[in-house]
């Protein structure tokens, strides 16, 4: 079936639960035995692996291998084939931890067997390896200084580096969907182990991370955009906050009062990242989805209001992807519903509604509070449920996640 924008439109059942983990969880050996317990006793649709290490250090204390691993964050966890990168400057870098294998390739295959879907989650423009092996990559801000945690949607580089990833993913993997994260203009704050005595207010942190290097400058200057003046605007704003907090870094990030600043370049300049960012997502869309056959989920945001802060469309997202994925995992049982009757608003019927909770007392204060959670989705009828965590739960929480699919599927 054909959706909108040309998508076909890959069906699923009602209601989709799936298991987020790291391949580092199992060990070869007890793979096919573990992902057919997920799916006989625990009743899991599927299991979602991320594709590359977020952090140095993953502490996983029911993790079937070691439980503390160290790797270079950014990392990933498979062996790329290199004919997808040829004529590339770039490839990624597979984790030390792969040894000799290829760890993706071995979950994903025993978990297809076992009967799970399976899905690999992409983080796009955040990657701290990449930026600081190739810094041209990455976002150059207003200073003049290069955020090497964060790549730039609009270096063409990095779109095609990341469209033959995703090529080497869907080609060479069994899988059934690719989710998408850290898609578009990031912020300075996404890197976990930011050190300053600055209280960064959104405000700040988005002055900070704007992009101003040679291919948003040059996109920018190709629409007729005054782009210098708004780097200096930028560059001022900064220079004062730096001194003392200054009134638009104390304001919050609303759409209305930010794209008419400089008299109205600002708008332009919004306008041309969504742009670029809603591009890339349909060049991805395209080599996963359209040649491929496989869905796109991407990730979205409890207030889908504020996508324009990273560079993306709701409505191109709305007709691109198969599925919006919103992390809810820290919000109160009782306010989760409004949350999730903005992005079906937002959205409507023609993409899929998924929400991620973590079963976990460090974003839920107990067991039932995460069960509310659950019912909440289950009331306002979201299309998948995404339990993250997997190996770093204790082993009780593992029943939370049992119950939690027994009270999705009943």
């Amino acid at each position: 079936m054909m959706g909108a924008g040309g998508i076909r439109t890959l069906e699923v059942s009602t209601m989709q639960v799936i298991l987020r983990a790291f391949v580092w969880d199992f060990s070869l050996e007890t793979m096919p035995s573990t992902f057919r317990r997920f799916r006989e006793e625990w009743g899991l649709d599927g299991i979602s692996f991320v594709v590359s290490n977020p952090s140095k250090l993953l502490f996983l204390p029911n993790a079937e291998g070691a439980k503390l691993r160290y790797a270079d964050e950014g990392a990933v966890c498979f062996r790329p084939e290199k004919s997808w990168y040829a004529g590339l400057p770039v490839m990624p870098a597979a984790s030390e931890l792969c040894g000799r294998h290829n760890p993706l390739k071995e979950a994903t295959e025993r978990a297809k067997a076992a009967g799970l879907r399976v899905s690999a989650i992409v983080s796009c423009c955040y990657n701290p390896l990449l930026g600081k092996l190739h810094p041209e990559l990455t976002v150059q801000n207003a200073l003049g200084q290069r955020l090497l945690h964060l790549l730039c949607p609009a270096n063409p580089v990095v779109r095609e580096f990341l469209v033959c990833m995703v090529g080497d993913l869907v080609t060479n993997y069994p899988l059934d969907a690719v989710e998408l994260e850290d898609l578009g203009y990031l912020t300075l704050t996404r890197v976990r182990d930011l050190v300053t005595d600055l209280m960064i207010t959104p405000a700040a942190d988005h002055l900070l991370s704007r992009c101003f290097c040679e291919h948003c400058y040059r996109t920018a200057s190709e629409r007729g955009i005054e782009i210098e003046r708004v780097r200096f605007f930028v560059q001022t704003e900064l220079e004062q906050f730096f001194i003392a907090p200054t009134e638009l870094t104390q304001l919050p990030l609303e759409w209305d009062l930010w794209e008419g600043l400089i008299e109205g370049e600002a708008r332009k300049v919004i306008h041309m990242r969504m742009d670029i960012v809603s591009s890339l997502l349909a060049l991805l869309v395209g080599q996963i989805a359209h040649k491929h056959d496989k869905r796109v989920h991407v990730e979205g945001h409890l207030l889908p209001a504020s996508l324009w802060q990273y560079g993306i469309d709701r409505h191109k997202l709305r007709e691109l992807a198969h599925a919006v994925e919103v992390d809810a995992k820290e919000v109160a049982p009782d306010r989760l519903p409004p949350y999730l009757l903005l992005n079906r608003q937002v959205f409507g019927n023609q993409t899929e509604l998924w929400v991620q909770l973590h079963p976990s007392e460090r974003f839920v204060p107990n067991r039932q509070a995460f069960l509310s959670q659950v019912r909440a989705c289950k009331e306002q009828k979201v299309d998948g449920v995404v339990i993250v965590g997997y190996g770093s739960l204790r082993r009780q929480n593992w029943d939370w996640v049992k119950e939690a699919v027994a009270l999705l599927k009943s």
